[in-house]
C-alpha cells in the first residue's frame, strides 16, 4: 500500500511540473510583445499615428538597445510618411492645397530631414503661385486683354509645363484669339456699301483714286504694275470687294487685304505670289483614309506643293495659301469618310438522310458431301469405296436466315457564324479540322525524315463584300464543304486520305437586310442488291419467299443562307458639299456657284457703320449718284425693326446641364431677307458633345415649308456641321428658331460653343448681311 501511495504521489508531482512548464511557456510567449509596442499598436489602430511614434521614441530612450522597438518604430514611421505623402499628393491634385499643407506639416514634424516632404511642400507653394497667376490671367482675359493673358500663362508654364489649369487656360485664350482673328478676317474691308463704276479706257490709278475718294479705302500698288494699264469697266450696285476682284482678275492682277481699309494690288505672277501671299501650315490627323491617298488626292485636285505624310500617326501636313487651305480642308473632309462596313449573317445547313431496307428469306447457297472412314480415326482406303453406302456419306448444309431489317437515319449539321467585314476586304470562315499529311523523305545515306503539312477539312467560306452608296451589297463568296472519306495505306506504310468535297462560287448583289438562300448542292446514292434461289426466286411475288432484297439509299443536301446588314455606309451628301467652284487655274480660291466671288457672311458690326447691301450707293466717277439706287437708310434695331436684307442670329441655350442629360440648343433668327437656307460648323472641343437629333426650327414650320437638313460630326476636332436648305415654297422672312439641336454633354466643366463658320443662302445674288451669333457658355454639372 505504501509503495502504491508513493507511485501516485510521484505521478501527481510530475503532472504539476508539466503544468507549471506549460504556464511558463505561455507567459513567455505573451511576454514577447513589449508593452510599449502594444500601446503603439493600440494608438495606431485608433488613428493616432503621431502619439504612437512618440510612445515608441520614449520607449527607445529608456531601452536604446531594444532592436524590436527600433524595428517597429522605423517601420511605423515609414508607413505613416508614405500614407501622408500619398494623401497630400491626392489633395494637391484635387486643388485642396490647405489640407495638403496641413498634412505635410505633420509629416515634416515627424521627419524634419525628409527630402520627399520638402519636395511636396515646394510643389504646394508653386501650385499656390501658379493658381494666383492663373487667376490674374483669367482676369486679363475677362477684360479682353488676350495678349497679356497669353504672355502671363506662357511665362507661368515655364515653371510647370504640365499644369492642367494653365494648359486649359492657354487653349481657351488661343481659341478666343482665333475667333477674333477669324471674325476680323471674315469682315474683310470696312466699306460694305454698293458702288457703281462707269469707265472707258481709263487708267487703273484713276479708277482706284475714285474708289478711294468715295469709299475711304487705301490702295498700295506694287512697283511692277504698268503705269499705262488701261481699264474699261461698267458696274452698277455691286460691293466694293466684288468690284476690286473683277478689276484685278481681268487684268492679271491680284489683291491682298492688309487691314480693313488698306488693299495691296500686285501682278498675278508666281514670283509675286510667293512674295505677297500669306502661307498657312495646317496639320490633319486622318481618322479613316490613308494619309498617302489624301496627299495624292490634294496634289491632283489643287496642285499643292509636296505635303508631308507621317504613316506612323496617319498625319498629313500642308503649307499653302489661306484660299488653297480652305479648299484643301473641304476636300479632306470629303475624302476622310468612314469606311463602310457590313455584318454578314450566315447559316450553313447540311442535311443528311439514309434509308436501308433488307427483307426476305436467305436460303443456303451450297450443299457439301463428305466420305466418312470405316474406323474411328482411320484413313479411307480404295478398297473401302466398294462398300460405301448412305451411312458413310456426311452432308454439310448452311442455315436459312429470315431478314426483317429497316434503318432510318436523319441528321443536320448547322453552322451560324456572323462576320463583320470592311468594304472590299476579304473575310474567311473555317469550321472544321486541320488534317495532318505526313511526307516521308529518304536521304542518300539512308536518313529518313518526316515533314508534316495540314489541309483544312470542314466548312470553309471566303467572302468579299462591296458596299454601294444605295445600301446594296455585292458579295463574292466561295463555299467549300469537305470531309474525310477513307484512309489509304501506301507501300511504304504512310497513311493517305481520300477527301470528298463540294464547292460553290458565286457573286450576289443584295439589299440591306435581304436574305438569299443557296440550295441544291445534292449528293444522292441508291444501291440495291439481292440473294435469290435459282429459278424459284425469279417467280413473281412468290419469288420473295425464296430470296432476300437489300435496298440502301442516302441523300445529302447543302443549304447556305446569307443576309447582309450594313453597319456603316457612306453619307449621302448634297451638291452644296460635293461641288466646289475653285476659280481659275491661275487664281484658285473658293467661289460661288457659277464662278462668282463668294460674298462675305459677316458684316461690319462697328457702331456708325452700315453693312447692309441695300444701304446708300457710292457715287460714280462723274460725281452724281445713280438714279436707280436707294438712298442711305437708318440702321434700325434688330429687336424692333430690322434693316432690309439682313439676318440677325443668336443662340438660345440653358445655363446649366448635367453630364449625359439631353438638352436643346436653338439658333434663333430675325430675318428681313429672302432666306432659303444656311450652314454652319458648331465648335465645342473634342469629345465634349454628342449630337442626338438635328431638326428644323419653328421659323420654317410656321408656314409649312419643306426643309432638308443634314449633319456630320468630326470626332477628331469635335465640330458639328449642320446644313439646312429649302427645296421649294415661298422664300420667307420673319422671326423664330432656325435650327434646333438635341445634344448631350459628355464631360463636366465649362462648355464653350461657337460657330465661326456660318453661311446664309439667300434668294438670289443679292446676298443678305449676317449678324453672327455670339459664343455661348454652358456649365456642365457632373
Amino acid at each position: 500500500m505504501h509503495a502504491v501511495a508513493q507511485a501516485r504521489s510521484g505521478a501527481s508531482g510530475r503532472a504539476v511540473v508539466l503544468c507549471l512548464l506549460a504556464m511558463a511557456l505561455i507567459l513567455a510567449m505573451v511576454g514577447c510583445a513589449h508593452p510599449v509596442q502594444m500601446e503603439a499598436e493600440r494608438l495606431q489602430a485608433a488613428g493616432r499615428s503621431e502619439e504612437a511614434l512618440i510612445a515608441l521614441e520614449q520607449g527607445l530612450r529608456r531601452e536604446p538597445e531594444n532592436a524590436q522597438l527600433r524595428s517597429h518604430y522605423l517601420r511605423l514611421r515609414t508607413d505613416t510618411l508614405n500614407s501622408w505623402l500619398s494623401e497630400a499628393l491626392r489633395l494637391r491634385v484635387q486643388g485642396q492645397l490647405d489640407e495638403a499643407q496641413r498634412l505635410l506639416d505633420r509629416a515634416l514634424a515627424v521627419e524634419p530631414s525628409s527630402g520627399r516632404v520638402a519636395e511636396q511642400l515646394l510643389a504646394v507653394r508653386n501650385e499656390r503661385r501658379l493658381r494666383a497667376v492663373q487667376g490674374d490671367a483669367e482676369a486679363l482675359l475677362a477684360r479682353s486683354q488676350t495678349a497679356a493673358a497669353l504672355s502671363t500663362v506662357e511665362e507661368a508654364l515655364k515653371t510647370n509645363p504640365r499644369h492642367d489649369g494653365l494648359l486649359a487656360l492657354r487653349r481657351q485664350i488661343l481659341m478666343a484669339q482665333r475667333d477674333v482673328q477669324l471674325k476680323a478676317a471674315q469682315l474683310g474691308l470696312a466699306e460694305q456699301r454698293p458702288v457703281s463704276l462707269d469707265f472707258r479706257d481709263a487708267g487703273l490709278r484713276q479708277v482706284l483714286d475714285v474708289v478711294s475718294r468715295y469709299s475711304g479705302l487705301n490702295f498700295v500698288l506694287d512697283k511692277d504694275i504698268r503705269s499705262d494699264l488701261r481699264v474699261t469697266v461698267y458696274l452698277k450696285n455691286v460691293r466694293v470687294e466684288d468690284a476690286l476682284d473683277l478689276l484685278v482678275s481681268t487684268h492679271q492682277l491680284a489683291r491682298k487685304v492688309l487691314d480693313e481699309r488698306t488693299v495691296l494690288i500686285y501682278p498675278n505672277t508666281p514670283e509675286k505670289q510667293h512674295e505677297y501671299q500669306e502661307q498657312v501650315i495646317r496639320v490633319y490627323y486622318l481618322a479613316n483614309a490613308e494619309a498617302k491617298g489624301a496627299a495624292a488626292f490634294l496634289k491632283s485636285m489643287l496642285k499643292v506643293k509636296d505635303p508631308f505624310v507621317d504613316d506612323r500617326s496617319n498625319m498629313l501636313s500642308l503649307r499653302e495659301s489661306p484660299e488653297t487651305m480652305a479648299l484643301a480642308e473641304r476636300l479632306i473632309g470629303l475624302y476622310d469618310t468612314q469606311e463602310p462596313e457590313v455584318l454578314l449573317e450566315l447559316e450553313v445547313l447540311e442535311v443528311r438522310s439514309s434509308r436501308l431496307t433488307e427483307l426476305g428469306l436467305k436460303l443456303p447457297t451450297s450443299v457439301g458431301l463428305t466420305l466418312l472412314p470405316a474406323g474411328s480415326g482411320a484413313s479411307l482406303t480404295l478398297d473401302q469405296l466398294r462398300d460405301v453406302g448412305s451411312n458413310r456419306v456426311g452432308v454439310s448444309l448452311g442455315g436459312a436466315t429470315l431478314n426483317l431489317r429497316r434503318e432510318v437515319n436523319d441528321s443536320q449539321v448547322l453552322a451560324n457564324p456572323r462576320v463583320r467585314a470592311k468594304n472590299r476586304e476579304k473575310a474567311k470562315v473555317l469550321i472544321g479540322d486541320k488534317v495532318p499529311i505526313v511526307t516521308t523523305t529518304t536521304g542518300q545515306l539512308g536518313f529518313v525524315g518526316d515533314s508534316v503539312s495540314y489541309i483544312d477539312v470542314g466548312l470553309k467560306l471566303d467572302l468579299e463584300p462591296t458596299i454601294y452608296a444605295n445600301d446594296e451589297v455585292m458579295i463574292r463568296l466561295a463555299l467549300e464543304v469537305s470531309s474525310l472519306a477513307s484512309q489509304l495505306k501506301t507501300a511504304s506504310g504512310t497513311t493517305a486520305y481520300q477527301i470528298s468535297t463540294r464547292n460553290a462560287s458565286t457573286a450576289l448583289r443584295l439589299k440591306d437586310g435581304e436574305t438569299q438562300l443557296l440550295a441544291g448542292l445534292l449528293s444522292k446514292e441508291e444501291r440495291s442488291s439481292g440473294t435469290r434461289f435459282p429459278g424459284l426466286g425469279d417467280i413473281p411475288l412468290l419469288g420473295r419467299l425464296f430470296g432476300s432484297q437489300l435496298d440502301d439509299g442516302s441523300r445529302t443536301e447543302l443549304v447556305l443562307s446569307i443576309t447582309p446588314r450594313i453597319v456603316r455606309n457612306l453619307r449621302q451628301m448634297d451638291p452644296s458639299e460635293t461641288e466646289l467652284w475653285v476659280g481659275t487655274e491661275a487664281y484658285t480660291r473658293l467661289r460661288q456657284v457659277g464662278g462668282r466671288v463668294a460674298p462675305e457672311s459677316v458684316p461690319d458690326p462697328r457702331p456708325g457703320k452700315t453693312a447692309s447691301a441695300a444701304g446708300a450707293a457710292m457715287q460714280t466717277a462723274s460725281g452724281a449718284p445713280p438714279a436707280d439706287l436707294p438712298a442711305q437708310g437708318p440702321t434700325g434695331s434688330a429687336a424692333d425693326e430690322l434693316p432690309p436684307n439682313q439676318v440677325s442670329l443668336r443662340w438660345q441655350a440653358p445655363e446649366q446641364v448635367r453630364v449625359g442629360q439631353p438638352f436643346n440648343l436653338v439658333l434663333m433668327g430675325e430675318v428681313s431677307a429672302a432666306l432659303k437656307g444656311l450652314n454652319f460648323g458648331l465648335i465645342s472641343g473634342p469629345g465634349r458633345l454628342r449630337l442626338m437629333q438635328p431638326k428644323a426650327g419653328g421659323f420654317w414650320q410656321a408656314q409649312g415649308a419643306p426643309v432638308n437638313i443634314s449633319s456630320a460630326v468630326d470626332e477628331r476636332s469635335g465640330q458639328i456641321d449642320i446644313g439646312l436648305l429649302r427645296s421649294e415654297g415661298k422664300l420667307m422672312t420673319g422671326r423664330g428658331g432656325l435650327v434646333e439641336l438635341t445634344l448631350v454633354a459628355t464631360k463636366a466643366g465649362r462648355l464653350d460653343l461657337s460657330a465661326p463658320r456660318l453661311n446664309v443662302i439667300g434668294a438670289d445674288t443679292n446676298q443678305p448681311t449676317v449678324l453672327p451669333p455670339e459664343p455661348v457658355a454652358i456649365e456642365v454639372l457632373p
